[in-house]
């Protein structure tokens, strides 16, 4: 009897413990069986080239139209990222991109939002200079000049007094350009043999006489900036331009720019040009074309009439025709860390605030608040390749095309807050 009830006994285990399988499995079942919000789908981002730090990191967010977020994550590398919610949202979003990179004595965060935003899939692409050591040189024989002494290089320029220096080298091998006002007009000299840890002498006693072309300017400007950098061929505006001429304003009004170039080395150009009318305007214009030396500054009918600034937020009034207009905000804690956060939006916003921080950004950055922030400039952009700012942000992060809508015809006025 004992063998039979333990057989019996034993027999009738595996029942039980089935029979406590099958309740544990109705169980998850109804547990499984709860509904579960859809997965809503935000932004699909791709990030390339380097446009992160690769030693450091990012943060993405996407907030509702009122500030709130609604996704965000950390990330490295060059991901590819898809941002989702479980929540209901009605577009547009706001996208905001924060990245870091070292300055001065600790980093400087970089935030960009980006407004009015429709569900799309954005391709980010760096521009990232990566030197590969330094390099020195001197020069001899320098002659008779004005001005100061530009020295340039693959992703590098320099305006100097010194006729001795040093400089990083980021494509090697490479050459030095050296230009100079002379007595007859602008001279340059090409010094090849530039790699990291090289010396280079270089004798100026002969120099080759720069071609030159003139900008006409819309307005007299007391104060103005031109710079001109040459490119190898027309598709790859890469960082790695020559800077040809730098042209600076020294207070005396001129309506008119003279900038110099060596003639035939180069197939393509970036011209930026910056002008203040007078010392009591509060406006600085700027102008940028990649292509063929432009004869005038297109100067944008944009005109900012009111700027009224408050907690994390800006008030304005803007007249004349824009594709983007743009506010920044800065701060910089007691151990230097500092942040520039600039909020993007349409012609059509005549406020912008500043979204709520989400947890990834308050665990990063524990000293960052909105009520730290300082509205420090306000910017209206015009691009005559773009019918609105949706079209521009659809050039600027084409996945076909990534990078080229950095380097858009843009006119602008901006004004830097006191």
């Amino acid at each position: 009897m004992k063998n039979q009830y333990k057989f019996k006994s034993h027999s009738c285990f595996p029942i039980v413990i089935a029979f406590l399988l099958l309740i544990s499995i109705s169980c998850k079942k109804k547990q499984d069986d709860t509904p579960v919000p859809d997965k809503q789908m935000l932004m699909t981002i791709n990030f390339t080239n380097n446009f992160i730090n690769p030693k450091l990191g990012a943060i993405v967010f996407v907030s509702d139209a009122a500030g709130n977020s609604l996704a965000d994550t950390s990330i490295t590398g060059n991901p590819r990222l898809v941002l989702s919610t479980s929540e209901t949202v009605t577009p547009p979003y706001q996208v905001t991109i924060a990245t870091w990179d070292p300055y001065m004595h600790n980093f400087l965060v970089n935030i960009n939002t980006y407004t009015h935003v429709l569900p799309a899939e954005w391709t980010i692409r760096g521009n990232r200079l990566i030197s590969t050591g330094d390099a020195s040189y001197r020069l001899t024989n320098v002659p008779q000049h004005s001005d100061l002494i530009l020295n340039s290089s693959s992703g590098y320029s320099n305006l100097t007094f010194a006729n001795a220096g040093s400089l990083p080298v980021y494509k090697s091998p490479d050459s030095l350009y050296v230009k100079l006002n002379g007595s007859a007009g602008p001279m340059y000299k090409w010094k090849t043999g530039l790699v990291a840890g090289a010396s280079l002498e270089i004798d100026l006693s002969t120099m080759n006489m720069a071609g030159t072309h003139t900008i006409s300017l819309p307005v007299m400007a007391q104060d103005f900036l031109a710079r001109v950098s040459g490119y190898n061929d027309t598709s790859d505006y890469s960082a790695l331009m020559v800077t040809t001429d730098e042209v600076l304003g020294d207070g005396t009004a001129k309506d008119k720019i003279v900038v110099s170039y060596p003639p035939s080395a180069f197939v393509n150009f970036h011209t930026y040009l910056e002008l203040v009318e007078n010392w009591d305007s509060a406006s600085t214009y700027t102008y940028s074309k990649f292509g063929p030396l432009p004869d005038e500054f297109i100067k944008t009918g944009a005109v900012i009439s009111g700027i009224h600034p408050s907690v994390g937020s800006v008030l304005f009034s803007v007249s004349g025709s824009y594709t983007e207009t743009k506010a920044t905000w800065h701060f910089q804690d007691a151990d230097y860390l500092a942040f520039a956060w600039t909020v993007h939006g349409p012609d059509t916003v005549t406020s912008m605030t500043l979204p709520v921080l989400p947890k990834s950004m308050a665990a990063m950055f524990p000293t960052l608040s909105l009520d730290s922030m300082r509205l420090i400039q306000m910017e209206q952009s015009w691009y005559p390749a773009t019918a609105s700012f949706r079209s521009y942000l659809d050039v600027l992060f084409d996945p076909l095309h990534p990078g080229k809508g950095s380097y858009l015809e843009v006119s602008s006025v901006r004004i830097m807050m006191e």
